[in-house]
């Protein structure tokens, strides 16, 4: 198991490298003075979203937040709450450093019929207008904010997953960062898959979370096809909208500790192998993954 106790090479590794990395330490020590307390889950498992909304088959190899870990981690990562968020997952591989979180909009059923009229600079522009108003939530919180640069991916629909994928290149504290969405549609409503990566891992980061979507559904009663016409709500919005505003706006992450989340959220439980998990110096930072 990658999990192994790994505390005591922590606390022997952390003096020296505090001697030899005072900025990093100085940072991570600042950012995190009363470190959350994560309750991990490493696959193999089958992955709670929402209470009685969709699953997700986890392989081995990753791990696992609930909804109430991960508002915590996003603070951590300096992220604005919405109170919708319901799961992350990431890979436990001390070789990548890459997030995925899925946030539920329960707006109703949205109608694909504009799925090959998808205007891609008009919605750059919508998006980076939604992005500034997301960056005075920052501002007003003494964070980072975000900047969107361009695509790295253009808005393209699946009509046979029904599911609305799009990367979006943009800078953070100068740093790049990435962020791919991809959109669920479900008969209640939308949800939305964010992987938040640097440039170097992006493409296995998609790879990854391409393969791991493959084990997601929504339950039966919430599949997209499930939809009863005259009865269930629709969204006042269609495909466009999702990706220039409104819960595709809302998604946006910052990337401030994309090098380092995993040092100091998961580092203490001995995932990340080498030196590099004990870049801050510190422990306790989450709970041991629970054995399922």
């Amino acid at each position: 198991m990658p999990f192994s106790n790994a505390s005591s090479r922590i606390r022997l590794f952390a003096a020296s490298l505090f001697l030899t990395l005072p900025i990093v330490t100085a940072r991570a020590q600042e950012e995190v003075a009363e470190p959350p307390r994560l309750a991990w889950q490493a696959g193999p498992l089958t992955a709670p979203i929402g209470s009685s909304l969709a699953e997700i088959e986890l392989p081995e190899g990753y791990v696992f937040l609930g909804k109430e870990d991960t508002a915590k981690l996003l603070e951590l990562m300096k992220n604005p709450v919405s109170g919708e968020e319901l799961a992350t997952l990431a890979p436990a591989s001390d070789k990548a450093s890459w997030l995925v979180f899925f946030e539920w909009d329960p707006s109703g059923w949205v109608d694909d019929s504009e799925k090959d009229d998808l205007d891609a600079d008009a919605l750059l522009k919508s998006l980076q207008e939604g992005n500034r108003r997301g960056n005075e939530e920052r501002k007003s919180r003494g964070w980072p904010t975000l900047e969107i640069v361009g695509w790295q991916e253009k808005p393209h629909y699946d009509e046979a997953t029904n599911n609305l994928t799009w990367a979006i290149d943009a800078k953070s504290e100068g740093h790049q960062v990435f962020n791919r969405m991809v959109k669920l549609l479900g008969r209640r409503g939308v949800m939305t898959v964010t992987i938040v990566s640097d440039p170097n891992e992006l493409a296995d980061a998609s790879a990854a979370t391409d393969a791991l979507l493959t084990g997601y559904h929504f339950k039966t009663g919430s599949t997209y096809a499930e939809y009863l016409p005259g009865k269930d709500q629709i969204a006042n919005y269609g495909l466009g909208a999702l990706v220039a505003g409104g819960v595709g706006a809302a998604a946006l992450k910052s990337g401030l500790l994309a090098k380092f989340w995993k040092y100091l959220v998961i580092g203490a439980l001995g995932v990340a192998g080498g030196v590099k998990r004990l870049i801050t110096g510190r422990k306790h930072i989450a709970d041991p993954p629970t054995t399922v």
